[in-house]
């Protein structure tokens, strides 16, 4: 490659043979020509590998093979290093993108003034139904572009796989913790809003996240990786007093959504020693049953079973961030 490309696309892959060749084809579409992607395999077992080989004749794409499984954080890392684009863009092996998507991010970023942006994902089944159209958990897409503090994000719980200025990075020396299985994505994009990265969100859906089962969510435990991405992020020195306490209030409620449907069984069948133990650990899910419960009874007395509880929905909305 002659010159440095505008866009650095970072895959890591393991065990995503059905999948990557989609991935790979929706980047090669770009409206913006000036991309490489490095595709790194963490040690896949099927085959990954062969599929990856089909599309190595375009000198754009790089393909690296971790010798065995070190996790996303490592592997996203082994990535990064090797980055040579203006803007490094987060591309999972099992999704896709737009056409337009890295034209409009970098034309974005670029007028906003900032170091790291994020479009929409939609969520889509294996079937290709649209499951959710989002940026967070916990926030409504707007309904125009804007600029978000840290504050705002940490409060969104952000899920989105952004565009980040490289030079941002390498100053900063961000990059991926690697001893985190789940939300070491997280407690990458908090870091960088913690160190003085600046965020903008293009509310367009321009990512389509696959919701697949055997994913990374399913063989480890969320509650102990997220307690870990929380103590990453609170041993950080940029992480004031204030910020901190935001983290452990957001980790809590993140934990109260993880056991609200214990929570909500125990109380359905009276088993009062086990609800009573969840609302000991996590007060919030007392108030998650009450908010609940208007809709509930709407269907109990009408017999709507179209209508979604509102809460559960959330939870699982949840699951399969």
């Amino acid at each position: 490659m002659a010159s440095r490309p505008t866009v650095s696309v970072i895959t890591p892959a393991y065990n995503v043979a059905p999948y990557i060749g989609q991935c790979i084809e929706s980047v090669q579409a770009q409206t913006l020509a000036d991309w490489e992607m490095l595709i790194v395999d963490d040690a896949s077992t099927d085959e990954t590998p062969a599929v990856v080989q089909r599309y190595l004749n375009d000198p754009r794409i790089r393909y690296m093979r971790n010798a065995q499984n070190l996790g996303p954080g490592a592997t996203r890392n082994r990535a990064l290093d090797a980055a040579q684009g203006e803007w490094v863009a987060i591309v999972d092996a099992d999704d896709w993108i737009a056409p337009e998507r890295l034209e409009k991010l970098v034309r974005f970023a670029e007028a906003q003034g900032v170091e790291m942006v994020a479009d929409l994902q939609v969520y889509r089944t294996e079937w290709g139904s649209v499951y959710q159209v989002s940026w967070a958990t916990y926030a409504k897409p707007p309904k125009a572009p804007r600029c978000y503090t840290l504050e705002q994000v940490i409060t969104a719980h952000p899920s989105f796989k952004p565009l980040i200025r490289r030079a941002f990075l390498d100053a900063k020396q961000i990059r991926y913790p690697t001893t985190i299985r789940i939300g070491e994505d997280y407690a990458f994009y908090m870091e960088v809003l913690l160190k003085g990265g600046r965020f903008a969100l293009l509310p367009e859906p321009l990512y389509s996240y696959r919701v697949r089962p055997g994913t990374t969510v399913t063989r480890y435990d969320v509650l102990d990786e997220r307690r870990k991405a929380l103590e990453y992020l609170l041993c950080l020195p940029e992480t004031t007093p204030r910020i901190a306490k935001l983290l452990r209030w957001a980790y809590q409620r993140d934990r109260a959504y993880a056991r609200y449907p214990q929570f909500a069984r125990s109380v359905k069948r009276g088993e009062w020693r086990t609800a009573a133990r969840l609302l000991r650990e996590s007060p919030q899910v007392a108030w998650m049953l009450l908010a609940g419960l208007p809709s509930a009874l709407y269907r109990r007395l009408f017999d709507r079973e179209k209508l979604i509880d509102p809460w559960r929905e959330t939870l699982h909305k949840e699951v399969h961030r």
